[in-house]
C-alpha cells in the first residue's frame, strides 16, 4: 500500500471511528421511561399498538411496557415507590386517588418544576369533570386518558332464535325481562347476566348501577356513613340477586364474558374493553346503553389516568420533562386506544378524530358509551382513601346474597356495620 492510499485509509477509519463514537453518544443519552400498566387481553394489546408507533417515532426517547398486573397492581406499584425503583410512566385510577397520591409526583410542583407547562398539557383538553378529578387536597398528580364504563351487549343470532329483532336491544325493565323470558322459552341459552364475569368486584358494580338508577348513593358526601342499607339498596340487591336465584337468568358461579364469547348468553352488563374480546371471538353482537331497570338511566363507570409516580431523589428533570411529554405523546394518540381497546379517549381532540369516529369501534359501541357519559348517567363508586377497603367489604356481603348464603336484608346490614366502622376508623 502507497504512502497515497495508506492516508485515506486513515481517514476513513478516523471518519468510522468519529460517526461510532457520536452513535454511542446518542445511545447513551437516550431516555428509557419504564411504563407499568394494569391492562391486559384487548386493552394490552391496544397500549401495545400505542408504544410500539411512540417507540417508531421517537429515537432520543424509548418507552419499556410492562402490563397485565391488575390484582396486585397498586400494591406493587407503592412497593416501587418505596424500594426508589418506581417506573416514569403509570396508571391510576381516579378513585384509587386518595390512596395512592403519596406514591406519585406532583404534576404541577415536581422536582422539575411545572410538568403540565413544560409538556404542554393543557386542562381544556379534557372533560372537566375527570380533569377536576385528578386533583387531590388541592395537587394535581392524574392526565385523564379514558372513561371506563358499563353497558348491554346482546348476541343478534340469539335474539333472532328468540323471536326478538336483532336491531331493537331493550332499554327498558319490562323490555329486559321480556326478553330474557322469550330466549328462555326458545333456546337453550343463559338469558342474561347483569355483572360482567361475575366476579365479586363485578357485583359490587352492578349493584351500584342498580342502586343509582333509583336515585339513591352508597355514601353520603363526605364519606363518613355509608347510605345503602335502605329501601332504595335492598330493592337492587333483591333484583341483582333475582336473576340467580329466582329468574334462573344465570347461576351464581356464571361467567358472563366465557358465556358470551362461547356464543351462549343472550344478554351481559359488561364494560367497553369486552368489545375487542367479544369481536375475537366471533359473536355476531351489538352494544347499547345499560338498561334502565328503574327510574332513570345509571351506569357504573371510573377513569384511568397517566401519572409520574414518586421518583428516587436525583433523578434528572430531564427524566421528569421526558416522562410528561410521553403523556401528552399517548394522549393525543389515543384514537388507537379507542378503536382497538374499545374506551373512550379523555382527550378531547381525538374524539373529533376521523380515524375514530369511522372505525366499526366507535360505530358499533363506543358511540352508545359516550353518550351515556355525555347525558351523565356515568356514576364513580369512592373516592377515598380506604376506598379499596370499603369495597372489599360492600363486595364479601353481596357476593354470600349473590350466592344464596345469607338474604339482601342480612348482607346490606352486615356491610353497613363493617363500611361504617372502615370510614369511622374504628
Amino acid at each position: 500500500m502507497n504512502t497515497r492510499m495508506r492516508s485515506a485509509a486513515r481517514k476513513t477509519l478516523g471518519f468510522v471511528a468519529v460517526m461510532a463514537l457520536v452513535s454511542s453518544l446518542a445511545v447513551a443519552q437516550q431516555i428509557t421511561l419504564r411504563f407499568n400498566t394494569l391492562f391486559h387481553s384487548g386493552d394490552a394489546q391496544a397500549m401495545e399498538r400505542i408504544v410500539e408507533k411512540f417507540n417508531a417515532e421517537h429515537t432520543d426517547v424509548r418507552i419499556e411496557l410492562t402490563q397485565g398486573q391488575w390484582t396486585d397492581y397498586y400494591a406493587q406499584l407503592y412497593s416501587a415507590v418505596v424500594a426508589g425503583n418506581a417506573p416514569q410512566i403509570g396508571v391510576v385510577h381516579s378513585t384509587q386517588l386518595p390512596r395512592m397520591a403519596v406514591a406519585l409526583t406532583p404534576m404541577v410542583d415536581s422536582p422539575a418544576g411545572n410538568l403540565l407547562e413544560a409538556a404542554g398539557i393543557q386542562g381544556g383538553d379534557f372533560p372537566p369533570n375527570l380533569w377536576a378529578a385528578g386533583e387531590y387536597e388541592g395537587v394535581r398528580y392524574l392526565v385523564p386518558f379514558d372513561t371506563p364504563i358499563m353497558g348491554l351487549y346482546y348476541n343478534k343470532d340469539v335474539f333472532v332464535e328468540a323471536g326478538l329483532d336483532p336491531e331493537a336491544p331493550p332499554e327498558t325493565r319490562e323490555q329486559f325481562e321480556a326478553a330474557a323470558q322469550a330466549i328462555m322459552d326458545a333456546t337453550n341459552k343463559y338469558p342474561a347476566h347483569l355483572a360482567g364475569f361475575g366476579a365479586p368486584r363485578v357485583q359490587r358494580r352492578a349493584f351500584s348501577y342498580l342502586l343509582w338508577q333509583q336515585g339513591g348513593e352508597l355514601y353520603n358526601e363526605d364519606y363518613t356513613e355509608a347510605t345503602f342499607n335502605n329501601e332504595l339498596g335492598l330493592n337492587a340487591l333483591r333484583y341483582l340477586v333475582s336473576t340467580v336465584q329466582e329468574k334462573g337468568w344465570n347461576i351464581p358461579d356464571g361467567n358472563g364474558y366465557t358465556q358470551f364469547a362461547a356464543g351462549e348468553l343472550g344478554m351481559l352488563v359488561a364494560g367497553n374493553w369486552f368489545y375487542w374480546t367479544a369481536l375475537s371471538a366471533g359473536v355476531n353482537f351489538g352494544v347499547h346503553y345499560t338498561p334502565t331497570f328503574f327510574d332513570q338511566r345509571a351506569t357504573w363507570g371510573n377513569s384511568h389516568n397517566l401519572v409520574i409516580p414518586r421518583q428516587p431523589a436525583g433523578t434528572p428533570d430531564e427524566v421528569y420533562v421526558a416522562a410528561a411529554e410521553a403523556i401528552k405523546w399517548i394522549s393525543e394518540n389515543a384514537d388507537l386506544w379507542g378503536i382497538y381497546g374499545g374506551h373512550l379517549p379523555a382527550y378531547l381532540p381525538v374524539r373529533e378524530s376521523a380515524a375514530l369516529l369511522e372505525s366499526e369501534t366507535w360505530q358499533v359501541s363506543l358511540s352508545k358509551f359516550a353518550r351515556m357519559i355525555d347525558e351523565g348517567a356515568m356514576h364513580y363508586s369512592i373516592t377515598h382513601q380506604d376506598g379499596a377497603e370499603v369495597n372489599a367489604a360492600l363486595e364479601n356481603f353481596i357476593q354470600q346474597a349473590y350466592n344464596g348464603t345469607i338474604t339482601p336484608e342480612v348482607a346490606l346490614a352486615r356491610a353497613e356495620a363493617e363500611v361504617n366502622a372502615i370510614l369511622g376508623g374504628q
